[in-house]
């Protein structure tokens, strides 16, 4: 069982809805709240800048900015956000691809909610340290 200590403000970027869906529906029954959803890369950066939560997550193939890209420009204007990253191609290039855009974690679509659930908890450890 989780140890979370509070609710997270989490923004979702997938141009997928049904992607968006279910994890919004899974983020919220672990108790996080669900600001804002991006389905391009440029707005998710926006949502980033106008909420400042404490993760988002990004799919790698978006429309105008991928999710590296999303990843790197968040890391370099808001470092405090939290990154993880997910695909429904848990290729090496991708995950490589992932981890040196910033991001702290990868989850593969269609979502597990441990997984999810671990790499919220890994996210939140790598920003204490």
């Amino acid at each position: 069982m989780s140890l979370r200590t509070k609710e997270l403000n989490i923004i979702l970027a997938d141009d997928d809805s049904t992607t968006c869906h279910v994890l919004r529906m899974l983020l919220r029954e672990h108790g996080h709240q669900v600001l804002a959803e991006a389905r391009d890369g440029e707005r998710a950066i926006e949502l980033c800048e106008t909420h400042k939560p404490d993760i988002v997550f990004l799919d790698i193939n978006m429309p105008r900015l991928n999710g590296h890209q999303v990843a790197q420009a968040i890391q370099q204007k808001m470092p405090g956000i939290g990154v993880i990253m997910i695909s429904s191609l848990p290729t090496l290039e991708n995950v490589q691809g992932a981890l040196q855009a910033g991001a702290s974690g990868f989850v593969v679509k269609p979502f597990n909610a441990t997984k999810v659930v671990e790499a919220i908890e890994n996210c939140q450890r790598q920003k204490r340290e």
